[in-house]
């Protein structure tokens, strides 16, 4: 439960800290469409992990165990498709080369459609975190990442990169990919024959998903020093 309350604190102190963010200071709209995405993340992660946690300790809803409510891969597995999608288009708006955009947005038009059908086809839906929207997502997210960081080296962009939103956001996003998917990939094969599992996956997720919304607050709060008011 402990871990519940941190996650869902932390994700909505981000969308706060964001909507004040938006709201005081002139910003682009890709920066406006990060906060309502982080507010949909709020009320999705908010009713998705905290419905099966009531259905699971409160006797009075346990005719729901057996029903989509309960168990909510369907739920993730769609989340995390748009979430990936959303995290790649953000990223790619911000690399400067058009050969690059054009290529990259075919990559993550591509990267949808396969996902859909792997969904579709694989049986994974309402079963099992899917792997390949996991595995090739991150992968997705650290190539568009690492060429944003390279574009910003050889740019003038590197004097002041720690004033820009993005870098905040491409920090945190990273870290808590890289920290989170190998669990779900290691849990489907490995968590019935490892008692501790459970455990270490909670202290993981939580970990994660606090340095990754800790860093977009900081990068709130350094950008509403950085920006002119209206």
């Amino acid at each position: 439960m402990l871990y519940l309350i941190l996650i869902n604190f932390f994700e909505l102190l981000a969308a706060v800290v964001g909507t004040v963010y938006i709201t005081k200071y002139r910003v682009d709209k890709i920066s406006r469409y990060f906060v309502y995405f982080l507010w949909v993340t709020v009320l999705f992660d908010t009713f998705f992990s905290w419905f099966p946690f009531l259905i699971f300790n409160h006797e009075s809803l346990h005719f729901l165990k057996n029903t989509f409510l309960y168990e909510n891969h369907w739920a993730y597995n769609s989340y995390d498709i748009i979430s990936f999608s959303f995290y790649l288009f953000l990223f790619l708006n911000y690399i400067e080369s058009l050969k690059v955009k054009k290529i990259g947005f075919y990559v993550i038009l591509i990267f949808i459609i396969t996902s859909l059908l792997n969904l579709a086809f694989s049986g994974v839906f309402f079963k099992s975190p899917a792997l390949y929207s996991l595995i090739i997502g991150t992968l997705l997210l650290l190539i568009f990442i690492v060429y944003f960081y390279f574009q910003v080296l050889q740019s003038d962009k590197i004097l002041d990169f720690y004033k820009i939103l993005v870098f905040y956001i491409s920090v945190g996003t990273l870290v808590y990919h890289i920290l989170v998917n190998p669990i779900f990939i290691y849990g489907e094969y490995y968590s019935e024959e490892s008692p501790n599992y459970h455990k270490i996956y909670r202290s993981i997720l939580t970990f994660a998903n606090i340095f990754m919304y800790t860093c977009y607050i900081i990068g709130f709060l350094v950008c509403l020093r950085k920006n002119k008011s209206y």
